[in-house]
This record gives structure tokens, sequence and C-alpha cells, in this order.
């Protein structure tokens, strides 16, 4: 399987990447961009943009916020840069840490914001992960379908005309478009990539849960002629800041004390702290389908930032990517009624051809291992024991 020579991504990375003739892939084509880029001028060109949405008597902006480290830095940004009176919506994918929840309640109770926390029936999301699994392989289309589309539902249903968003996850990351672009938020890449292709009407098309679309009314993205009324926009904050995710995780720590949190396939104390599910089941099943895991995606992106070289970001993914954990993909199984039989059959039914990942787990170097402490820095509640809560 093909690698990237710069970071390690696979030629099997989704949504798809390229390679050039000298082997490095569109990612960090895109990425090494940001070498070029007058930070300082776009830095006063979305404080300028944003300044017509100010108001005395509403909010400014809408956020959405999770938990977890993006959100944190977003609302921080937002608030303390822009000087903006964001309302803070969350759609509950029922994937939550107790890390997650504390965070979540921190971040409201420093900055003193207004918060919307919308939860469906988990019922619902049972269906819903059961249908997704058989339609597309992806127990987890529920979560991108309501983070992507519950917070522009209250944005239309309160008449805020912006929406503030972290980095854009597919321009860097996979090269799907250049900084010069100032993409934004559209239906088109919500469903497209968000949603795996299929809208909320085509999702619940032939099920056998007895799913209709008002149980599912959280995915339904507004019309047309909704947006337009109000002048809607999404901004990617990440167009306007040079980001890099150590470094203001880093910041979010001292200033609010933000929690980070172990996981168990990665060595990236720092990503989705807010779920408890996201790095077994989901990443292992990446990592069955495409033979590369979450630490193939950490490693990549601290090789793309300088943090560490492409032979120490080998060393981990070897080491990590190969993990097993099945006690958590057990116990998510159990909640929406798949067999472990049934989930191996359809990842071997789903799995890439191209896919080929390490067979033995590698060893950490003394070096390596050393680099990596002095990059994360933890607070004094880490590791303190992580559950999950439904609600």
């Amino acid at each position: 399987m093909k690698r990237c020579n710069k970071c390690l991504y696979p030629e099997t990375t989704k949504p798809f990447i390229v390679f050039d003739e000298e082997g490095i892939c569109s990612g960090c084509r895109v990425s090494e961009e940001k070498q070029k880029i007058n930070w300082e001028e776009r830095s006063s060109a979305i404080k300028e943009l944003i300044e017509p949405y100010k108001t005395n008597n509403n909010y400014d902006c809408i956020i959405p916020v999770s938990g977890g480290k993006d959100s944190t830095f977003q609302t921080h940004y937002a608030v303390k840069e822009l000087g903006l009176n964001p309302l803070l919506v969350t759609f509950n994918h029922l994937d939550n840490s107790d890390v997650g929840i504390r965070n979540l309640e921190n971040l409201v109770i420093k900055f003193g914001l207004d918060h919307i926390r919308f939860t469906p029936s988990p019922e619902t999301i049972r269906k819903t992960s059961r249908h997704a699994f058989y339609l597309m392989g992806d127990p987890f289309w529920h979560e991108h379908a309501g983070i992507y589309t519950f917070p522009v539902q209250v944005a239309i249903e309160k008449k805020i005309p912006l929406i503030l968003w972290g980095e854009y996850g597919y321009m860097d990351l996979m090269g799907m478009y250049g900084f010069d672009d100032f993409i934004e938020m559209s239906r088109k890449n919500r469903e497209e990539h968000g949603m795996r292709g299929y809208s909320p009407e085509k999702f619940i098309e032939g099920n056998k849960e007895g799913l209709k679309i008002k149980d599912i009314s959280w995915s339904i993205y507004p019309s047309d002629e909704e947006i337009e009324k109000i002048g809607l926009r999404g901004l990617y904050l990440g167009n306007y800041i040079n980001w890099d995710s150590i470094k203001q995780t880093r910041k979010m720590i001292d200033l609010y004390d933000f929690e980070t949190d172990k996981k168990e396939r990665t060595f990236n104390i720092y990503e989705n702290a807010e779920c408890y599910f996201n790095d077994t089941v989901h990443d292992y099943k990446k990592f069955f389908k495409f033979g590369y895991g979450r630490a193939t995606d950490h490693a990549s992106q601290l090789i793309r930032l300088g943090y560490i070289t492409r032979e120490q970001g080998l060393e981990l993914i070897k080491h990590y990517d190969v993990l097993e954990h099945h006690e958590k993909l057990i116990e998510y199984l159990e909640w929406i009624g798949i067999s472990l039989k049934e989930w191996n059959k359809k990842m071997l039914e789903e799995r890439s051809p191209q896919a080929m990942f390490f067979s033995e787990k590698g060893n950490i170097s003394t070096e390596t291992d050393s680099r990596l402490r002095c990059i994360f820095k933890s607070n004094k509640k880490l590791f303190s024991g992580n559950k999950r809560r439904i609600l």
C-alpha cells in the first residue's frame, strides 16, 4: 500500500487523496500553502468580515460546540479576538465521555454564554445506527448528520445569519481545496462527505427499522429559500488563522483548564476527548476497511506541523494502528443490537482491496517517546477515568 513520501497517509485514504510525481500527497501540498500566507492580513480580513454581524439585540453568531478542543478554541477566538456574542449550539450524538461532558459544562460556565443542546431519542439513534451499519458500513451516520445540520436549523429559527466553524477538515487534510478558495459551509459538502452521500430522504428509503422522516428531523437541512432569506453564511476560521491544534489546545488548557484524555488507539491526548467510542469503534472500523487508523491521522498532522519526523511517525503508527480493543466495540454492538459476527462479516465486505496494514505491534523509541511528552501538555485532571454518558 503506497504512502505519502512526506506524511504517512496511504492511497486508501478517505476522502481520496492523490500523489504527485514526487510521491507527495495532495494534503501535504495544500498544507505547504500555509507557509506562504500572510496570516496577519487574514486575521484583519475576518475581523472586517464579521463586523456587520455584530448586533445589540441578538446573538452575533452561532458556534457549534461539542466539548472538544476545537470548539473551546473557536469560542475563545470569537469572544476574545473578534468581540462577538455567540450562541453555543450542541447536537448530542450520544457518544459522550465524562471528560467531554465536563469540558462542555466548563466551556459554558467559563465564558458565561447561552447554550442550546439538543438530545435526540436514544431509541431512534439505535435504529439509525443499525440501519446505517447495514446500509453503508458506518453506524455513526447520525453524528455527522446532526452535527452539520442542527446548528443550521437553529440559525434559521433564531434568524442568526452567521455560523463560525473551526477548520475545514478536507482542505489541507486531503487537499480537496486550497487556502485561496475560502471554502464556506454548504449543503453539498455536508451531504457528500459528512453524510456519506445519503440525504435524510435517501437514508430512510426502504429501511427495516420503521424510521420515518419525522424521526430524523434533526438531519433535514433548511431550504435554499430559508437560507437566502436571512443571508446565512458558515465561515471556517481555519481560512483566517494559521491553525495549529497543538498550540491552540495548550492555550485552552492554560486559560480554561481544558481536560485532555488518554485514548486507546492513538498517542494524541488532545483529539476527541469528548467521544467515548470514537477512538475504538469508529477508528477500528476505519483501520480494518482502509488499512490505516487514527494514529496515522495524528502522526501525519504532526509531521506537517513540523513536530516530529516521518520516521518517528512511522514508529507511532506501527505501534498504535494495529492495537485491538474489543471491549468498547462489543459494548457498542450490544447497545445497537448487532452481533460481533455480523460486524466482522460487514467489515470484510467493505474492506478496500488495497488495504494492507502492519501485522505486528512496533516499538516506540526513547527519543520518540520523549518527543511526544514535549509536544503534549496535560492538566491535573488528565486520565481521571473516562466513562460513557448517553445523555
